[in-house]
């Protein structure tokens, strides 16, 4: 059996927007074996900061909001996930090796290390996207819904997307 990814994006543009929809699967789909989430922020206020705070401060991550999923034929909510802008505390605490610098034709050039948060600000969907394992047998629609947070906590519009990958096999 191979694994396949369904993409659905669903675009948020308004304060506390609702947004209900609906996910066919393919007819040879034997089970839904995951599913991840990602984030790409496309309008903020001036005041809204992402992620641009120091690695030692403990700062609160912003919830962008909730989205929920329900399988056909099933009679609740199987996968309810807090989606956030990115996580700006990954750095809080640990400890960082500074490797000197390496001389490479006369010029000094700063070598970056794994213990460097700062260096891998981005990721490619606006957060690290990590797989939540599940194992959802004879299930043909899924039927979701988000619900925007962001927007009611600065109490304003906050455009941003949110890509929901449903890995099946």
């Amino acid at each position: 059996m191979k694994e396949q990814v369904i993409i659905q994006t669903i675009t948020i543009s308004k304060r506390g927007q609702q947004i209900f929809f609906q996910v066919k699967l393919p007819r040879d789909t034997n089970k839904i074996i995951g599913v991840e989430t990602g984030l790409y922020l496309l309008n903020a206020p001036l005041y809204f900061i992402p992620a641009q705070e120091l690695s030692m401060l403990v700062r609160r991550n912003y919830m962008m909001g909730v989205v929920q999923l329900r399988a056909n034929r099933k009679p609740d909510v199987f996968y309810s996930k807090e989606i956030f802008e990115r996580d700006i505390n990954i750095g809080a605490g640990e400890v960082k090796l500074f490797l000197p610098p390496v001389v490479v034709i006369e010029k000094k050039v700063d070598q970056p290390d794994g213990n460097n948060f700062d260096y891998f600000t981005h990721w490619t969907h606006g957060t690290k996207r990590e797989e939540d394992p599940l194992n959802i047998y004879d299930c043909s629609v899924i039927n979701g819904q988000y619900k925007d947070a962001i927007g009611e906590y600065f109490q304003t519009d906050v455009s941003y997307k949110v890509l929901l990958y449903i890995w099946i096999e």
